[in-house]
C-alpha cells in the first residue's frame, strides 16, 4: 500500500500508466488530508484494475471516473498493489 503526500489537482479523471501482472490488480482511493476515506471515492470503492496501460483510467463502483468533485480540495490517494508496477499518474481532464 502506498499513500501520498496531501495535494490539490485539476482535472475530472486519475489516469495511470500501470502494469499489473495476469494475478495482480491495483486499487486507488481518496483520503481526505487528514486521513480520512473519501465516501464513494476509497480504495475499497475502486474497481480492480487488472490492466497494462499507459493511459489507464480510475473508476470507483458508484461514482465511476469522473473525479471533478475532488478538485481543488486537499486530498491523498492511497494505491493498493499486488503483483503490480505504477510508471505514473497524471489528473486530466476529458
Amino acid at each position: 500500500e502506498l499513500v501520498t503526500k496531501p495535494l490539490i489537482f485539476e482535472g475530472n479523471r486519475l489516469v495511470l500508466n500501470i502494469n499489473t501482472s495476469g494475478t495482480g490488480y491495483t486499487q486507488v482511493g481518496f483520503e481526505d488530508e487528514n486521513g480520512k476515506a473519501i465516501e464513494g471515492f476509497s480504495v475499497d470503492d475502486c474497481v480492480y484494475i487488472n490492466d497494462n496501460s499507459v493511459e489507464h483510467e480510475a473508476e470507483w463502483l458508484n461514482k465511476g471516473k469522473d473525479v471533478s468533485s475532488l478538485q481543488g480540495k486537499t486530498v491523498r490517494l492511497v494505491f493498493r498493489m499486488r503483483g503490480a508496477k505504477l510508471f505514473a499518474m497524471q489528473f486530466v481532464n476529458k
